[in-house]
Order: C-alpha cells, then structure tokens, then sequence
C-alpha cells in the first residue's frame, strides 16, 4: 500500500514510457539521469519549451553492423507501439513535463493525475442523477396523468372522434395537443439523462490501492484544502476512467510484491526514462505496464507449465506395480488430479479476467488431459 511522506506520496502505478526530451529548470531538475537525448530547458517552462534535443535512434547503424540485441530492441518497440492506441508511425522524441514543474495546488494535482491512468479518478454524483431522474420521472407523471384525464373529458363529452383520429383532433391547437408536446420534451430529457446515468454507473469503482495513491498525492503535497479535497473519500461514489486492465488486481498484487522485496530493483528494471523524469523529486513510485506485462506473462507461462507437468510426473511414479497396489495408488492418483484440478481452476479465477463458462471449459479441458492420461498409463500396466 502507498504511504505518503512530507514532500509527497508513495504511490503505485504503471505507464507508459517511450524515446523522450524533457525541459523545465529548477532545484528539482533531473539532470542526475545520465541518459542521452534529455535536456533541460533554460526557462523553467513546461508549456514553451525552446529546447529539443535529438536522440540518436538505431537507424544509424547498418544493418551489417546490428546485433540481436538491436534487432530484439527494434522488435519489442515496435510490439508497444502495436499496442498503444496513441502512438505514431515514427521515432519522435517525446517532450516530458516533471512533476516538479507545476506549481503546488490544482496544476499539481492534475499533472499527477496526468502521469498515469490508473489515477483517473472522478466522482460519479450518484445521488444527484438519482435525485434529477426522480424529478423527471414525477413530472412525466404528472403529465401522464393530465393526459389521461383529457382524454377521460373528451370521451364523456361524446367526442371520442378525436380520440380515434389524431388529425382531427390536432387540426386546432388545445390542451391535449400541448400536453403530449410537452410529454415528448420531458420524455427526451428523461432518457438522455437515464441513458447517461446508465454508462456512468457502468465505469468501475477505483482499487483500493489507486485511490489511497491520489489521496497519499493530494494530502501529502498539501495541493487542495481539506474542505475540498473530501471529494476523493467518497469511495463508493468514485469512478475509475481509464479501462481496466486483463490482469486486473493481479497486476497491483505482483507490483506491490516485487517492491516490498527491492524496490531499487523494480525501480530500475521497471521503470522507464520518461517516468524518471514525470516524478521528478516527488516521492511517487511508477512502472512500465510493458514492463509488468511481459514479467507477468513470464510467470504466468511458468505456472502454466508447472500445473500441466507437475501433476504428470506425480501420476507416473504413483503408477502401481503390482495388482495389490492399484487400489491404494489409484486412490492418490484421483485425489492428485482432483487437488490439481482445483488448483488450475483458482488460477484461472484469480489470475485472469475469465468468464465463468470459460473457466469451467477450460478446467474441464485440463481434468479431461489429465484422467486420459491415468487411462494410458493403467492400460499400459494392465497390458504388461
């Protein structure tokens, strides 16, 4: 869990990184980064910079002269740029705004929030969508019931052909004409506003973890007054922006878990050129969401591979010998598959974003590779 320090937050998130040219001056300047093509810019101003300094890309070497290394680099760039909906065809140097740049209060605040999109977070003002749709829902009533009674008045006035014909009763303008107008007015922004509330209250609710990184920010540098920095306690009032990703809480799991063991080791593995220099001297924690993905997916191929192994070579040696064994081994055999079984379900619960038939297809598919292989292995002894 981030905790928050005197001149900031310790916070956990990931972003995106890229070839990057920053500029600002200042105490907290990064120019400690020794990474070619950063520089500041002499004014200190993030929104006029006059300094652009052009990194040398692997295009100047031939392709003679291009190692693996290059070659894998070039391949893994080209992947993240497939993958982000907001990249460009070419190498441009990316200009980078520190933390540092921005004055303490509002423009603090949301060049954090800027910095990564797991701190994307709003309230969604339930109660007041609920409270203007009550009062929508009540006036169009109200005219439901105004309308009902005209028609009521005009059937017992023995003037039902104009019930029976809408030409012949709107040929003059009256009430029942003005109300069904005013029906279509209200009726429209009743559901414009239903509607709205609808994909509203479909944005998720923010992880425990994000929200307690913008609150450990907003309270720690001091950037908003408490009387209106409330807004980011109303948790179940809060809306997660940015879309959530296919690992879900596995992802902040795994990330809070390498930084309890090193975090100067998952800093520099982690963490990307651009993110240096985004928090700047603030106390935030930032990683590469390519980063953790390609990780993640390591560890995730690895468990993969050991619950379809692991329980192979057990069944193999719990193989019986003789006919005296099949008895007591077949039993452990079951109690193997069913314990594997289990386990394969969870991990496909916990670690993905499944649906439940997915889940049971697949655990269904896995207990099925594992008892054909009990079949073989009981046919072959039966054979000998």
């Amino acid at each position: 869990m981030p905790e928050s320090g005197n001149d900031g937050a310790n916070h956990s998130s990931r972003t995106s990184a890229g070839t990057i040219t920053t500029q600002g001056q200042g105490a907290n300047a990064q120019s400690s980064v020794p990474e070619a093509g950063i520089r500041e810019n002499s004014e200190g101003n993030p929104f006029y910079p006059e300094v652009v300094d052009v990194e040398s890309v692997s295009t100047d070497l031939s392709e003679e002269r291009r190692t693996f290394a290059d070659r894998l680099r070039d391949l893994i760039k080209r992947h993240r740029r497939d993958d982000d909906d907001d990249s460009v065809d070419c190498e441009v140097d990316q200009l980078v705004n520190s933390l540092d740049h921005y004055i303490v209060g509002y423009p603090k605040v949301a060049a954090f929030v800027n910095a990564d999109p797991s701190f994307l977070i709003y309230r969604k003002f339930g109660w007041l969508h609920n409270r203007i749709l009550l009062y929508l829902q009540d006036e169009i009533v109200a005219l439901e019931y105004k309308l009902n009674k005209l028609d009521q008045g005009t059937f017992t006035d023995d003037k039902e052909v104009k019930l029976k014909s809408r030409r012949a009763d709107f040929v003059n303008p009256g009430p029942r004409r003005d109300t069904v107008k005013q029906i279509a007015e209200k009726l429209k922004e009743y559901d414009e506003h239903l509607l709205r509330f609808q994909k509203i209250q479909a944005i998720r609710r923010p992880t425990m973890r994000n929200q307690t990184s913008l609150f450990n920010f907003i309270y720690g540098t001091q950037s908003i007054v408490a009387s209106e920095a409330r807004w980011i306690r109303e948790g179940a009032d809060l809306a997660a922006v940015a879309r959530e990703e296919e690992h879900g809480w596995f992802n902040g799991f795994l990330e809070d878990t390498l930084k309890k063991i090193s975090p100067r080791a998952t800093q520099v593995i982690f963490r990307t050129k651009e993110q240096k220099i985004v928090t700047g001297q603030e106390n935030v924690f930032l990683v590469s969401p390519f980063r953790l993905d390609v990780f993640l997916r390591i560890v995730l191929t690895i468990l993969a591979a050991i619950l379809l192994l692991l329980p192979v070579v057990i069944l193999f040696e719990l193989q019986p010998a003789e006919a005296s064994q099949v008895r007591r081994k077949g039993g452990f055999q079951i109690l193997t598959i069913f314990l594997f079984t289990l386990l394969f379900s969870a991990s496909c619960s916990i670690c993905t974003k499944a649906r439940r038939q997915e889940v049971f297809t697949a655990t269904a598919a896995y207990c099925a590779v594992l008892v054909v292989f009990l079949g073989c292995t009981l046919n072959t002894n039966a054979g000998q």
